[in-house]
């Protein structure tokens, strides 16, 4: 792996998984030291977070770990409701026990996971979970982008899960999914999985409330916008 794709890893991942918290100011040679790389490396990453809308690079000031957008969130919710949506029925399809036994491990490894209180390999075994549907289907690019555009939205799956009784629901409804796959019950699974991604709403307003030093002021109305009245009128 390049330097630069090393660098790039590394941060985004340290991003998503809020050890460097949003609001958060970093500077290309405090990452540098941190990483002993040059400053080139973490400014091409800095770059590619940026247009990931991961971190808000303000021009000779600063660059900071962006906020939680909610429109961001929205479309990035958008797209991985539309993809997973439309596997279920070729992994119904393609799927067997030996698919169905990977699924109960990862739902194994998120009861040790939350048994001892760690919330980001908690959040891991789920993707886990959810990535065996899509290579199943056949549709691993399909996952690679979800995965790769959805920073915003995994801040807030797993800051949910500091919420009471969700990771103890997303178990749950886990296990239930499986059930139905297993019986080949496409129109109960469809049901499930709709349940299971259509938490999104609840939880993000809870979130809003508990944590709101973490989410994105709305933004407001733009006062540059002004009617000089210097268009000619129609003769």
């Amino acid at each position: 792996m390049l330097v630069q794709d090393s660098v790039y890893t590394a941060l985004r991942k340290s991003i998503i998984n809020l050890n460097l918290l949003p609001g958060t100011a970093i500077s290309e040679k405090e990452i540098s030291l941190r990483y002993n790389v040059s400053r080139t490396p973490v400014r091409e990453a800095f770059i590619h977070l940026s247009k990931e809308g991961l971190v808000e690079v303000i021009p000779q000031k600063e660059t900071l770990v962006s906020h939680i957008d909610n429109a961001r969130v929205e479309q990035e919710f958008f797209l991985r409701e539309k993809l997973e949506g439309a596997i279920l029925e070729p992994f119904t399809g393609k799927s067997g026990p030996e698919d169905f036994a990977r699924m109960e491990t990862m739902i194994e490894k998120q009861i040790q996971a939350f048994n001892g209180d760690d919330y980001v390999d908690f959040v891991m075994h789920d993707n886990g979970f959810h990535r065996i549907l899509f290579e199943t289907a056949g549709q691993p690019l399909s996952w690679q982008v979800l995965e790769s555009m959805g920073g915003h939205y995994y801040r807030v799956r797993l800051l949910s899960t500091w919420l009471n009784g969700i990771p103890k629901n997303i178990i749950s409804e886990h296990k239930a999914l499986l059930g139905a796959l297993k019986k080949k019950d496409g129109a109960k699974a469809q049901s499930l999985l709709n349940t299971h991604l259509h938490q999104l709403p609840t939880e993000l307003r809870m979130l809003e409330e508990k944590y709101p030093q973490f989410f994105a002021a709305p933004e407001k109305e733009n006062l540059f916008d002004v009617d000089f009245g210097g268009f000619p009128p129609r003769a």
